[in-house]
């Protein structure tokens, strides 16, 4: 009885044994990287999970991608370019200043390594104004309490960009400030700011909040500033917000830049083709998971709005997609 006992002893340690030793093998061949997105309430990270989740769905115990949350784009960029991040989301336009030097990246070399991945949805310039501020157009903000955002987010970026465009300087503005995108809209619901820039694709939880619980109004945004602006600024395109996806009634007019998958050249090419075909084979799970993704073109995702070169892995998958 007793030899009987220490030999299923024996074989539960040799089992357990082997099953450490599988799982200590399948651990290590698990790769594990990072993706870029924006604030938690923002649809970065909406869109960042739900690419990740196609990946992770299909290369479960091979490839890992983990959505992280930051303070935006240039955040992103940097994180990026200092290994610190993967892949990251970024506009258009941002890709652009980092790619030249220009803007928030005055001081920094090109980033030559950067490259493409895909491109994704088109992010419009959004103005949100509360009620009682009285703001019915771009030169209404002037005089007024806005928030730009974070100081490391594209929004910012594109706003000063536009507002210096304008000749608008920060004396122009009761206050600018620079709040994450979840905290403008409880201080533009609590009637502590007039206005909020945002870029976002529609629709946007937060936009619909701010919309359904304190009757926050879309800003059109329009008219010859603006088109001379888009003229000399191609990274921009013109754009319209439809009003029904809130509710209500007519679209607001406006430019957009697009949101963009960028890593760095050094990528492994397996992990950016997976990315890739795993997105391209499973858009309308996406865009289920993410419905600013619902609309995503294989065309498009290949060539819109991407100012660096595109990995080879990321051309291959592309090449390579056939849509059933």
């Amino acid at each position: 009885m007793r030899a009987g006992l220490l030999g299923l002893s024996m074989l539960r340690l040799v089992l357990a044994l082997a099953m450490g030793l599988g799982v200590s093998a399948q651990a290590q061949d698990l790769r594990l990287y990072t993706l870029g997105s924006g604030d938690v309430s923002g649809s970065y990270y909406a869109a960042a999970t739900a690419l990740c989740d196609a990946t992770n769905r299909v290369e479960r115990g091979h490839l890992r991608c983990s959505p992280e949350a930051t303070p935006g784009s240039i955040y992103n960029l940097s994180a990026l370019r200092n290994g610190q991040l993967d892949f990251a989301l970024v506009q258009s336009d941002v890709q652009h200043m980092a790619m030249t030097a220009d803007g928030p990246f005055k001081t920094a070399p090109p980033f030559n390594d950067l490259r493409s991945v895909t491109s994704l949805y088109p992010e419009a310039l959004t103005i949100l104004a509360r009620p009682g501020a009285r703001i019915l157009s771009l030169k209404g903000l002037l005089g007024k309490r806005v928030d730009i955002g974070l100081p490391a987010s594209g929004r910012q970026a594109t706003a000063l960009r536009l507002f210096d465009a304008l000749g608008y300087d920060r004396n122009d503005f009761m206050a600018l400030l620079e709040l994450s995108a979840g905290s403008g809209l409880d201080e533009l619901c609590a009637g502590r700011i007039d206005a909020m820039v945002l870029i976002t694709g529609h629709p946007n939880a937060g936009v619909a909040r701010a919309i359904s619980e304190c009757d926050a109004r879309l800003v059109t945004v329009s008219g010859p500033d603006i088109r001379a602006f888009l003229e000399a600024n191609p990274d921009y395109v013109y754009a319209s917000i439809p009003r029904g996806l809130y509710g209500k009634k007519g679209r607001a007019m406006t430019f957009a830049v697009m949101a963009t998958l960028v890593t760095r050249a050094d990528m492994d090419d397996d992990i950016v083709g997976a990315l890739v075909r795993n997105t391209l084979d499973n858009l309308l799970v996406v865009g289920i998971s993410a419905p600013v993704l619902d609309a995503l073109s294989p065309n498009a995702m290949r060539s819109t709005g991407l100012s660096a070169p595109m990995h080879p892995a990321a051309q291959i998958a592309f090449d390579q997609y056939n849509p059933q």
